[in-house]
């Protein structure tokens, strides 16, 4: 029996639900640690995903392959601008005094966050953020579909928080977005958000 292929299979996965880290060479002994393993079959499965594309082999240390990571990186914002803006878009119709109440204490979070340079806290308030408009949605499998978007996103944010720059104008669009769906503007809340998508995947693709 090919043990090998299922390896690649897991391997890959991880890789498409970016657990890997992709600024750094790929660790094989915490494959081995993770999959409970030889050595010798995660090897073999990384070189088959090398042949495929997924990863790349550099001084003898493999890699997750640019390409790749920027496909799935691609497909993810893809569907996250279209749901994200339906999201705004509802959030704007039905947003109650509550929800408004724990948008607005997210964002004054933000402005603390940065003068403290505190990345790591950053992206936890922006995932707060987020996660308060797609509650405000009441649309609760939208919300479970893009809070799981998001927290491929966030992984890949997390691996490269040494090479964020500054985001104040990311969150100065966060402002104008809360100010849409207070004003209960859908179309004008929808198409904010999915500007502010944008920039961030261009961040992303940077980073990647």
């Amino acid at each position: 029996m090919d043990q090998v292929e299922p390896m690649r299979q897991a391997i890959k996965q991880k890789l498409l639900d970016l657990q890997i880290d992709p600024t750094q060479p790929i660790d094989e002994k915490a494959l081995v640690r993770e999959m409970g393993a030889s050595l010798t079959l995660v090897t073999l499965a990384l070189e088959r995903l090398a042949a495929d594309g997924y990863v790349t082999k550099q001084r003898g240390r493999f890699h997750v392959a640019r390409a790749a990571l920027a496909s799935v990186v691609r497909e993810i914002y893809e569907v996250r601008t279209v749901l994200e803006g339906m999201c705004a878009r509802l959030a704007a119709e039905r947003i109650t005094q509550e929800k408004v109440t724990k948008m607005e204490q997210a964002h004054r979070e933000f402005e603390r966050v940065i003068k403290e340079g505190d990345n790591k806290a950053l992206l936890a308030v922006d995932r707060k953020f987020h996660q308060s408009l797609y509650e405000a949605s009441g649309n609760r499998f939208l919300a479970r579909a893009l809070d799981d978007m998001y927290a491929l996103i966030y992984r890949l944010y997390f691996f490269a928080l040494d090479r964020i720059g500054s985001v104040r104008a990311n969150v100065e669009e966060h402002r104008e977005i809360l100010d849409a769906v207070k004003a209960g503007d859908g179309r004008n809340a929808e198409r904010l958000i999915q500007q502010h998508i944008a920039h961030f995947q261009s961040m992303v693709e940077g980073l990647v």
